[in-house]
């Protein structure tokens, strides 16, 4: 008891403590948020000072009209520098706005004129009064440095584009003189001994020399990487080629072995490259002044030549035309591939060479000089590269979109190939130049996303669609084929949404930051009225609608196969349910996008009110049909499975949808009617409560036929019959007597009213048969035949018979009396089987053919009379 009382005691004392340090502790957390909030403003109030001084230096330096080409590219760089850190520190700020505000809501309204407030709660509403006060200035000057930024941003790349167009338009001389181009390639011949005989004695010192030091190893090594992998790359693709490659189509194959060479020869080196480069350019002291202008040009050229080497590798592979991926014939692939090898070769050492002489300060007849040979020479190899005998011309494929794409584009490129020797001679060699570069990286560019795209297909397609091959070929085809289409279309939005933005970066003079903005803001979004679009809820909406629809029909194939089956509920009933699961899944999937879209369901319920009232006029049956299939699929007057009878069309009910509902008839077509005519009109449905029916068979016998064993023979056929029920007991009713015959009627019941017809027409082959084994025969219906005139048609046949010509008689009038017909024909519609009947006499005829003499109706053979 005592060591309870002390555990009891301590808990008492801790709680005391407790509670008499939360004010403290409280006290303490406010002032270190006010600490942390002092510090995150200097430290804003310093960057934002940074920053105007920085864009200061660009006004002062833009003023004085001392820019140059490398100002305006580094001053654009860091304006984008400035331009993204104020977006993030400007977004912090707004969301510390946005909490202090939601704090001061908490505090409520202030108190009116005349009123007290309680000190504390006024206390805390000064203090968070001065943080918005504070946090709305920083916000102020965010803003104004983003607007100075924003400015110098627009006049830089007006310089830009102004010294761009003086430079593409601009014209020059062609030198015609053939010692001007003797002498430009000779002291381009004498450009390495000229780098050599300027560099050769250049010391690093200093903190250039520091800083070379610091990154030499890392620099080595990456060279080790490109060295290894453009050698190691063909070798390791081309000789250890996976198994299941090999077994995979061709057309995989090789995409396969193109993607792989590839990565291997051109992604890997040129991301070894871009590491060391932006090692590089990390250091402020080693890529300055005309020197880190050529060292820029070098790698670009290093990195151009790679990726395209590899990519023509990979496509035309002149070295193994069997691995080729274009349409050249195998002599084209290799002209074709060795002339696109120079070609890039060529590029890369004019961008390498321009640049040299540019930082050797070499003579303007020398860049031009160099960039008219080039040019022509690539021109002349684009043109021959271009040309149809190269390559596959097949006419079945004569209007397919690829072969039809591949004509076109060799058309375009032989336009270019003459275009450019062309504005050459009339002294455009600038733009010349302009439209090379841009086409010779618009072709490395496609080919890249070419190669990629396939090679990820094939991937796809070897190692995720068809993983084994498949036993049951029709069904998994269908199953792959679907699977790899969507796969296919995943691949092209994924590709299409990387490649885009990159391509906008090199093809265009868009800044990167503009270009992150444009999808900051597709993705923030407008405000429409009380409506916000914005291109993430779009996708998010799109994405939850997918993700629950799908998981919603996964529970509902479930429920369908693998629950209901198992339970003792009936077809129509498990059809019911899973289809009313499945409605509930599409308006569970369509609200939770709503949602997921920030529309406010309470508008949207008002609008949907105002539709209603116009798709009540508007869409009178659809929605009479739509109810209908609803109280259908709740009522369940009729079900899956069920033979209807409606109007002239019966058969079984296939299916029960929103609108309409299919029946299956017996010679298998099928009748689509809607819902709102099987709930307004009489509908007979032989399966509502369960399928067993009754079926009758009607049959006549003669009137001396045994009665008895009639009926004896109908049980005993009814009796032998699976299909029939005992209970209850097949019964046969003597129905009446008949103008020609005996009508009996068979009744019995089915367990399945579906066998109606089969076991009726199998009762009947039967009873035909035993009814001749029995002697009973089945009466044809009896006619009585009455002649008037009869006097006038005998004399009128002798006259006939003698070959006399009279006037011709009176047709005589012939009175039929026909007894009722039997009834014969079931209620399906099937005629009964009856044996030939007996000739009947004409007691008048032969009376007065004894008592007249009349002869022959055929008269003489040999007459003229007709017989």
């Amino acid at each position: 008891m005592t060591s309870l009382r002390h555990v009891f005691a301590g808990l008492a004392i801790c709680l005391l403590a407790m509670t008499a340090t939360h004010p403290v502790a409280a006290q303490g957390d406010d002032k270190a948020q006010e600490a942390v909030q002092k510090i995150e403003l200097e430290n804003a109030q310093n960057r934002i000072s940074e920053w105007d001084d920085a864009l200061g230096d660009l006004e002062k330096t833009i003023a004085r009209d001392e820019v140059t080409n490398r100002f305006i590219s580094d001053g654009r760089d860091k304006i984008e520098t400035i331009q993204l850190g104020v977006n993030t520190l400007h977004d912090r700020a707004d969301e510390r706005l946005k909490r202090f505000k939601a704090a001061l809501g908490k505090l409520g309204e202030p108190p009116a004129e005349g009123q007290e407030e309680v000190p504390a709660v006024a206390r805390e509403r000064e203090r968070i009064g001065q943080d918005i006060a504070r946090v709305t200035g920083v916000i102020k000057q965010l803003e104004l440095v983003d607007f100075r930024a924003a400015e110098l941003s627009d006049q830089l790349a007006a310089l830009a584009r102004e010294r761009f167009t003086r430079r593409i338009l601009g014209r020059v001389d062609v030198p015609l003189d053939p010692g001007v181009w003797l002498t430009a390639w000779g002291e381009i011949v004498r450009l390495p001994s000229m780098v050599q005989a300027r560099y050769a004695n250049l010391e690093l010192e200093g903190q250039a020399a520091d800083e070379l030091a610091e990154i030499a190893p890392g620099l080595v090594l990456l060279s080790f990487i490109v060295i290894a992998a453009l050698i190691g790359g063909e070798v390791l693709v081309l000789r250890y080629m996976p198994a299941r490659w090999k077994a995979v189509p061709s057309e995989d194959r090789v995409a396969l072995i193109s993607g792989t060479r590839f990565l291997f020869t051109a992604m890997v080196p040129g991301i070894a490259l871009l590491v060391a480069y932006g090692i590089l350019d990390s250091r402020e002291d080693l890529l300055n002044g005309a020197m880190g202008d050529f060292i820029h040009q070098c790698f670009a050229a290093a990195l151009f030549l790679l990726f395209v080497g590899a990519a023509i590798r990979s496509v035309h592979s002149p070295f193994s035309p069997t691995l080729r991926r274009a349409g050249t014939t195998p002599r084209g692939a290799r002209i074709v591939g060795v002339s696109s090898l120079v070609v890039a070769l060529i590029f890369a050492w004019d961008m390498v060479l321009l640049q040299g002489a540019t930082t050797l300060g070499t003579s303007l007849d020398i860049a031009l000089v160099q960039s008219i040979s080039n040019v022509l020479i690539i021109s002349v190899l684009l043109f021959v590269s271009s040309l149809g005998v190269f390559w596959v011309h097949d006419e079945k494929d004569r209007h397919e979109f690829w072969p039809k794409l591949e004509r076109r584009s060799r058309r375009g490129l032989k336009a270019v190939a003459i275009l450019m020797p062309v504005l050459m001679a009339l002294g455009y060699v600038a733009l010349a130049r302009f439209i090379l570069e841009n086409l010779m990286m618009g072709l490395a560019f496609l080919t890249c996303y070419w190669l990629l795209r396939g090679y990820s297909r094939a991937l796809m397609h070897t190692y995720l669609v068809r993983p084994e091959p498949a036993e049951d070929s029709k069904t998994t085809d269908a199953v792959h084929g679907t699977l790899y289409f969507w796969l296919r279309v995943l691949i092209d939005v994924v590709m299409v949404t990387i490649a885009v933005p990159v391509a906008v970066m090199i093809f265009t003079d868009i800044a990167w930051v503009d270009l992150i903005l444009a999808v900051q803001q597709a993705f923030v979004g407008i405000q429409v009225g009380g409506i916000h679009f914005s291109l993430k809820s779009i996708l998010l909406a799109a994405l939850m609608f997918v993700i629950v629809l799908g998981a919603m029909r996964f529970f509902q194939r479930m429920l369908s196969t693998r629950v209901l089956p198992n339970t003792k509920l009936d077809q129509g009933l498990q059809h019911s349910v899973s289809a009313i699961f499945g409605y509930a899944g599409i308006c569970l999937a369509v609200l939770l996008a709503i949602s997921a879209a920030g529309m406010d369901l309470s508008n949207l319920a008002i609008i949907a009110g105002a539709i209603s009232v116009g798709i009540g006029f508007g869409m009178q049956s659809i929605v009479n049909n739509f109810v209908s299939g609803l109280i259908l699929l709740v009522e369940r007057p009729i079900k899956v499975g069920d033979w209807i009878v409606v109007g002239a069309d019966q058969g079984f009910v296939k299916d029960i949808r929103v609108r309409a509902t299919e029946i299956e008839t017996f010679d298998r077509s099928s009748v689509v009617i809607p819902n709102s005519e099987l709930i307004s009109n009489r509908v007979l449905n032989w399966t509502l409560k369960e399928r067993s029916g009754r079926g009758i068979i009607k049959i006549g016998v003669s009137y001396g036929a045994d009665v008895d064993k009639v009926r004896e023979i109908l049980l005993e056929m009814a009796d032998k019959r699976r299909e029939i029920l005992s209970y209850p007991a097949p019964q046969v009713v003597f129905m009446d007597f008949g103008a020609s015959s005996l009508d009996f009627e068979l009744r019995y019941f089915l367990r399945d009213i579906g066998d109606v017809m089969a076991v009726a027409s199998s009762i009947r082959f039967e009873l035909v048969q035993r009814f001749r084994d029995e002697g009973i025969e089945i009466p044809f219906p009896q006619r009585d035949l009455n002649l008037r005139d009869i006097d006038k048609l005998t004399e009128a046949i002798r006259d006939a018979g003698r070959g006399q010509t009279r006037s011709r008689p009176e047709t005589p009038q012939v009175e039929e009396k026909q007894a009722p017909q039997s009834d014969d024909v079931d209620e399906h519609g099937a005629d009964q089987q009856a044996t030939p009947p007996s000739a009947a006499k004409d007691i008048s005829r032969d009376q007065d053919a004894s008592s007249r003499g009349i002869p022959d109706a055929g008269g003489d053979p040999d007459a003229d009379a007709p017989r």
